[in-house]
């Protein structure tokens, strides 16, 4: 193993993965961890080879040490000596890399055999003649099969859209779901109705699906059950990513051009979609016209972003209309779809000849104005179907149990532009492309697999929606635009001043960079949440902060607890840290805030509000105990804390419970970490001189709750201004 004889080794081994994979059916997990185990066998070899921690004894080499080896030093010259850390470290970085491009050379080069260089145009599409009736159904039934066999029976009954001998292909939505979720991926039960009627009325099912970035046709079938169904319905799978692959005009003027397609779609007679009625992060929904976009062989997806994800749904649908759309609505999926969705059981089916009718009922029945819904109103805007129709939620047979009718946990619309936009603005720089589909690999489906993240994942999503939707542009006055150009302006003055002072006070020359990058984060942090603030209330909590970073730093060194270096008063960096800190700290509790109220957890503990603040108490004095500072802290030390502590309950008193827990959190987080950076860096030292003094880990929630009491007491209430205010939820301190 070597520098220079590792990179082809690793890349036939990405090819030896990818085909024994595909002849051993191994699954997407299973392909990962043997390609990571690869990758760590060479490294740790190869890195024991380097440090001259063992001996070669490879053939032809075994005279070289381990070094020479790697480096090949008898042929290329170079020495251990003259290659720096860094560069060994990149080259053992890249391991990983050398695997994964052998494994895309061998879905490169599967893809050249599949693919036919035959160009056909939209007259080729046979689907495209046939004329399907219109009008739309809605079934609600808790019987799936009941429910699919009423929609098609009052759009007049299967016979309406399939006639004897038509090839009818069926597109469903496995790749796009996860086997573990129910609702991210077609129901069977929905799909084995479709396939009885249209046997009944002599045409030929063919159930199809796409590879996706994150998952594979075949792997995802039998993950979910589909290929075992199948077997025993007697139906074809058909995988559109492994069919003959031709290449299709989409006209003059269009966004895809001559893209490639399956000849599966150009030759059906018929062609029925089959989605899952759920959410999706950036086009708001995937239901019909969302369905017909897996149809594309395309392993790598993204590339349609390039040209725009709105305009390519409209385009593929117009090109492949679907002759009828029956959204499985039985089991759907809201919140942050399509991987990680929560399952609805909905009972409801929707049918239509017409997808975007289809796609607009479905809509409506989640809640959205389906004209939200860019390709829906730029499909209606071209003609290729009707999103007018008001749909009565009273017309249904009965309510949903849940509440949910018209009331889906769904992406906010401006939230999923936003995530359109910066994607496709991202997938423009070069590299990008591929460093997504590995994120959108990992991420969302991998970690969406497994038992702990399949959690964890969509509460990250909601968290980031949460934080994208606080920041986008509303419509405000030029007041308010003022008032934000202050504010920002504000925070880059304090944190100049504060830098100033790193400067003067010779801290610059011993700092390290993850503290640089840490303050340089908080300072970003700072300006955002600064940004969203009234004037009055930021310059209140600037204040508020000066004046305790003054007094708790003075108090707290002169009494010896900590030490600064070069002086251990409070000083301008301190002074201006402490601002900067306080805004980010206030900014990270509001984000968690809005987090832990649509979790809903502390709904029913409001009475309780305080016990966050208090619990900080309790484990401020015990690690103040254990630690051996509370003997050490004199009387000035304590009527400091105690007054901070008066200040903290009565702000504390006046919050939600939500806001306390979420000022807890974000206090001891960030303050923790700023004292354990600072500690590492040399700008202060403890008493007894440990990396990190808990206890002033967890004043930092103390010095919170105080910095909002002083404003809280002379009347101002801090809250950000750009989302719903911090509640205050009393005036009169709590009894008892």
């Amino acid at each position: 193993m070597s520098f220079l004889i590792d990179p082809p080794l690793l890349i036939l081994s990405g090819l030896a993965i990818y085909f024994l994979g595909q002849r051993l059916e191994w699954s997407r997990q299973s392909k990962i961890v043997l390609g990571s185990g690869v990758a760590i066998v060479f490294v740790v070899f190869s890195a024991l080879l380097y440090l001259d921690l063992i001996r070669c004894v490879f053939p032809l080499f075994s005279g070289l040490k381990g070094s020479e080896f790697m480096l090949h030093t008898n042929l290329t010259g170079i020495t251990k000596a003259e290659v720096p850390s860094i560069v060994v470290v990149l080259l053992f970085l890249l391991y990983p890399f050398w695997i994964f491009g052998g494994y895309s050379l061998a879905l490169l080069v599967q893809k050249r055999r599949r693919e036919s260089k035959e160009v056909h145009s939209l007259a080729d599409v046979r689907s495209r003649d046939r004329r399907a009736p219109e009008g739309f159904a809605v079934a609600r039934n808790p019987e799936p099969h009941k429910a699919v066999r009423e929609a098609i029976a009052t759009l007049g009954g299967m016979d309406k859209f399939v006639r004897q001998g038509d090839r009818v292909l069926i597109k469903i939505n496995i790749c796009g779901g996860v086997p573990e979720i129910k609702g991210t991926f077609t129901s069977t039960d929905v799909a084995g109705v479709i396939v009885d009627m249209v046997r009944a009325a002599g045409g030929e099912p063919i159930i199809a699906d796409a590879d996706m970035v994150w998952t594979k046709f075949w792997i995802a079938a039998k993950d979910s059950g589909w290929k075992e169904w199948a077997e025993k319905k007697g139906v074809k799978l058909v995988n559109l990513s492994e069919t003959k692959i031709v290449r299709l005009d989409f006209g003059e003027g269009s966004a895809l051009g001559v893209e490639r397609v399956s000849k599966e779609l150009i030759d059906a007679d018929v062609i029925i979609s089959i989605p899952t009625m759920k959410t999706h992060l950036l086009t708001g929904v995937t239901l019909g016209m969302k369905n017909m976009y897996g149809t594309f062989p395309e392993v790598d997806k993204a590339k349609y972003h390039h040209k725009g994800i709105e305009e390519v749904i409209y385009e593929i649908n117009s090109a492949f209309r679907p002759t009828l759309t029956v959204i499985d609505g039985t089991v759907g999926g809201e919140a942050i779809g399509p991987l990680s969705c929560r399952p609805v059981d909905f009972q409801t089916v929707i049918a239509s000849g017409d997808v975007v009718a289809a796609d607009s009922i479905a809509c409506q029945l989640m809640g959205y104005d389906p004209h939200e819904i860019t390709h829906i109103r730029k499909a209606e805007d071209h003609g290729l179907g009707d999103a007018t129709t008001k749909y009565d939620l009273s017309n249904l047979p009965y309510p949903h149990v849940g509440g949910k009718d018209g009331n889906w946990d769904r992406p906010d619309p401006n939230v999923k532009d936003f995530y359109e936009w910066g994607i496709e603005f991202l997938l423009k720089i070069p590299g990008w492309e591929t460093l997504f589909n590995v994120g959108a690999d990992f991420f969302l489906y991998d970690l969406a697999r497994l038992p702990v993240f399949r959690y964890l994942t969509p509460a990250f999503l909601q968290l980031l929606s949460d934080a994208v939707l606080l920041h986008l542009a509303k419509k405000e006055t030029e007041e308010a635009k003022n008032s934000r150009r202050f504010n920002i302006a504000f925070v880059v003055a304090v944190a100049f001043f504060s830098l100033l002072g790193f400067y003067l006070a010779g801290d610059m020359g011993h700092s390290t960079l993850i503290f640089d990058l840490g303050f340089m984060l908080a300072i970003l942090m700072a300006a955002v949440g600064a940004s969203r603030m009234a004037t009055r209330h930021l310059i209140a909590l600037a204040i508020s902060s000066a004046a305790f970073s003054l007094i708790v730093e003075s108090v707290n060194t002169m009494a010896g607890l900590l030490s600064y270096a070069g002086t251990p008063q409070a000083f301008l960096f301190v002074v201006g840290g402490w601002i900067i800190i306080m805004i980010s700290i206030f900014y990270l509790a509001d984000l968690l805030r809005m987090w832990f109220l649509r979790l809903g957890m502390l709904s029913r503990l409001q009475s309780w509000r305080v016990l966050p603040f208090l619990a900080t108490l309790a484990l401020f004095l015990a690690f103040m105990y254990w630690e051996g500072y509370l003997m050490e802290a004199g009387a000035v030390v304590w009527i400091m804390y105690a007054a901070m502590a008066d200040l903290g309950l009565l702000a504390s008193s006046r919050r939600s419970a939500e806001w306390n827990l979420a000022l807890m959190v974000s206090s001891i987080a960030l303050g923790g970490m700023l004292e354990l950076l600072g500690s590492q860096a040399g700008f202060w030292h403890y008493r007894y001189g440990e990396p990190l003094a808990v206890w002033l880990a967890l004043s930092w929630a103390m010095n919170s709750f105080a910095v909002h009491g002083l404003p809280s007491l002379l009347g101002v209430e801090i809250s950000a201004q750009a989302c719903e205010a911090v509640p205050v939820i009393s005036r009169r301190m709590p009894k008892g």
